[in-house]
């Protein structure tokens, strides 16, 4: 028995994984900071320059937790402008994203993340720190070994394909994420009664600063019903998760089900999209060899239907259809 721990352990920490759930992450979370950084662009100055919303100039206002020494914005105040770094930031973000010279565009946009955040930590909503956290444990894994441009510069010299990568850094990182939901839970009900009522979903989709504002009818449909079921959904997903992800039978269900959640709230509490859209990316990590092919497995039947629907729409209208060829290229 002792034996099959130890395997068991070297199993799950020294194994090596198939590389395209965490390229699917790679893509996934660059192509959303890279709209993220879009975003931030109109209040790029007002937000990290030294005469911004935090005042780095002012005496009469000293503030010891904003640009802290580890932000690299702290050691070029003064001789280098705060707008170079924004172009930068999204050079990063993009090479990040195709995988382009990988492992130093991880530690580039880490970099500049980590800037911003020791620079003004009061505009952080959580996406920030969600990468971050990330991007430390990418520093340690090969994600441009598939589905990138290193990989693809990789294939054009004749070098060996790299499909697996070590399991550790991997471990690290899905652990991490199961521990967001494992230390916030607890403060939920010790901060908010509405999670142990029932009624934290309705005063955050009625919330003018988070929500929707003026569609809080939606949680009041039913006689409240919909709002009890969404904050009872959201204890009960939220509280299975961490358990529930490592086990085979069960990783799917609970997967699918906190990535809905999260994108319901994406969608009714859109001032936290960001966030709540980065902890879906964030589960793509948590895929197999066999969650992959199924998705592929998908895509190209879709791919295949919608094709065949689109070929009997122009039969039906007398227009040319599409060679066989390129007919049989879908299947």
């Amino acid at each position: 028995m002792f034996d099959r721990l130890i395997q068991s352990w070297n199993t799950f920490w020294f194994s090596r994984l198939d590389a395209r759930p965490l390229a699917m992450f790679r893509i996934a979370i660059g192509g959303l900071f890279s709209i993220w950084f879009l975003f931030i662009l109109p209040n790029w100055h007002r937000f990290f320059a030294g005469d911004g919303i935090v005042s780095l100039v002012s005496a009469d206002f000293p503030n010891d937790r904003v640009n802290g020494p580890l932000s690299l914005f702290h050691w070029t105040e003064g001789w280098l402008p705060i707008e170079i770094f924004w172009p930068i930031a999204f050079a990063f973000c993009l090479a990040f994203t195709f995988g382009f010279y990988t492992r130093i565009s991880t530690f580039g946009l880490l970099l500049m993340i980590n800037a911003m955040v020791h620079r003004n930590p009061y505009i952080v909503h959580g996406e920030e720190l969600v990468i971050r956290m990330c991007l430390l444990y990418c520093l340690f894994m090969d994600l441009g070994s598939v589905w990138s441009i290193d990989a693809w510069r990789r294939k054009q010299q004749g070098k060996t394909e790299r499909t697996t990568i070590l399991a550790w850094p991997i471990r690290m990182m899905q652990i991490n994420i199961c521990l967001i939901y494992i230390i916030s839970l607890p403060f939920k009900f010790y901060d908010d009664a509405g999670w142990v009522t029932g009624d934290a979903f309705h005063w955050t989709v009625a919330s003018e600063m988070w929500g929707l504002g003026g569609m809080y009818w939606i949680t009041l449909w039913g006689g409240g019903i919909v709002r009890k079921l969404f904050t009872f959904y959201t204890v009960i997903i939220e509280t299975l998760f961490p358990t529930l992800v490592w086990f085979k039978p069960c990783r799917r269900y609970v997967l699918a089900g906190i990535a809905a959640l999260h994108i319901g709230i994406g969608l009714l509490v859109p001032n936290v999209s960001f966030f709540t859209f980065s902890m879906v990316c964030t589960f793509m990590a948590f895929l197999t060899a066999e969650d992959v092919n199924l998705l592929q497995s998908m895509w190209m039947r879709m791919k295949h239907y919608a094709l065949s629907f689109w070929i009997e729409g122009h039969a039906a209208n007398n227009e040319p259809l599409l060679s066989s060829r390129t007919v049989k290229s879908t299947k």
